[in-house]
């Protein structure tokens, strides 16, 4: 691992997702986006492990971090939200509908996990060490169709790793207030599913854990499921103003940032010279999609 790649790439989309933020504000772009702001671990880790041209990969509404790792491209991320026709969905998707090579996304909570149960179904009868991922959040764990799916990747023993971003918050519907508990062990476990757990606190765990888990499903051709502890900082959408998070959370969670853990590692001069270079490539990537 190497962290400086590491603090480029969670820079890269905490502040593509505050420049997008701004140009609702300033008008420039139309319907609605869920920002991931907090969330950058799981993303930027995938970008190391997982290879969209082999692997699948599949994911939710709130995707821009993933859309941004697995095409190496902010523009094509900013360019769909804009209606361009160089976007990831040639402009028609949105935020929420964009595909690149074998990763795909829709807005359905939890809506790829079943599509890469498929996936799963069909690389475990080629001679291949290739896997299927999906990435959700915890209000995707009251789903009936991802329910079955865990069902299906367990007792057809299907290379599909799945990981859940818990935040603590199914829009803004606290995990707790709709479930007997706040993380959902028990609940993988009843499926007979392989389970980690790791707090998004701590990036070298998230990234350790996540390798881990990819390893084995690329080894045993099973099924392995990851919960990450994380936290948004942002709202469920653009227009929610976040009034039901308590600040001591917030709080715990700006000591406790992902990006934080990584940049604490590195020394200043580092930490600023990547963080000029991403804001840089913000910029660029703005303006680019702005005259295009």
């Amino acid at each position: 691992m190497d962290r400086k790649e590491m603090l480029y790439k969670m820079l890269l989309i905490r502040k593509m997702e505050q420049k997008i933020e701004s140009l609702f504000s300033r008008g420039l772009l139309r319907g609605t986006t869920h920002c991931c702001i907090g969330e950058e671990g799981v993303p930027a880790v995938l970008s190391d492990l997982i290879d969209v041209s082999r692997d699948y990969l599949g994911s939710g509404h709130r995707a821009h971090g993933l859309s941004i790792m697995m095409t190496g491209r902010p523009e094509m991320l900013l360019g769909e939200i804009m209606g361009k026709s160089f976007g990831m969905a040639r402009g028609l998707g949105g935020s929420q509908h964009v595909y690149y090579k074998n990763y795909f996304t829709n807005g359905i909570t939890g809506g790829m996990t079943p599509v890469m149960a498929g996936a799963g179904f069909a690389l475990k009868h080629e001679n291949t060490d290739a896997i299927a991922c999906v990435v959700f959040g915890d209000g995707a764990m009251n789903e009936g169709y991802v329910l079955e799916s865990f069902n299906l990747v367990r007792e057809m023993e299907l290379p599909v790793l799945i990981i859940l971003e818990n935040n603590g918050y199914a829009m803004s519907t606290p995990v707790e207030t709709v479930n007997p508990y706040s993380s959902f062990e028990d609940r993988v476990k009843g499926f007979g599913l392989p389970y980690s757990q790791v707090s998004a606190a701590d990036f070298d765990s998230l990234y350790n854990t996540l390798k881990t888990a990819v390893v084995k499903v690329r080894t045993s051709r099973g099924p392995q499921f990851v919960e990450v502890l994380t936290h948004r900082f942002c709202g469920h959408s653009k227009s929610d103003k976040r009034h039901y998070i308590p600040a001591e959370r917030d709080e715990y969670w700006h000591e406790h940032d992902t990006i934080r853990s990584v940049a604490s590692k590195l020394s200043e001069a580092e930490v600023a010279e990547i963080t000029a270079k991403v804001e840089a490539r913000v910029e660029e990537c703005c303006q680019y999609c702005i005259n295009n």
